[in-house]
């Protein structure tokens, strides 16, 4: 298991809070162990109804684009999680 802080930005920073940390074994399993102290709802907003990365989020480890592509984690990994954002 990795120790890892999953980051948040955005509306998901507003409704959630700003990072989390947990002990995780994927990426799946990270995102359903943050909702643990987040709440049901945050998984609603980062995974589909298949378990994966919605369309509409993006994903970095370390900084670093990862969409459908599920990495091994590491300790001190830090998972940033964006939704979508407009402006004008």
């Amino acid at each position: 298991m990795a120790k890892v802080r999953i980051e948040l930005f955005a509306t998901l920073r507003e409704k959630f809070g700003k990072s989390v940390e947990v002990e995780c074994d994927s990426l799946e399993d990270c995102f359903r162990k943050a909702a643990k102290v987040l709440g049901d709802e945050f998984l609603r907003e980062v995974l589909d109804e298949e378990g994966g990365i919605r369309d509409d989020r993006i994903i970095t480890i370390n900084g670093r684009n990862i969409k459908d592509e599920m990495k091994e984690l590491k300790n001190g990994d830090v998972i940033a999680v964006f939704p979508p954002i407009a402006g004008g």
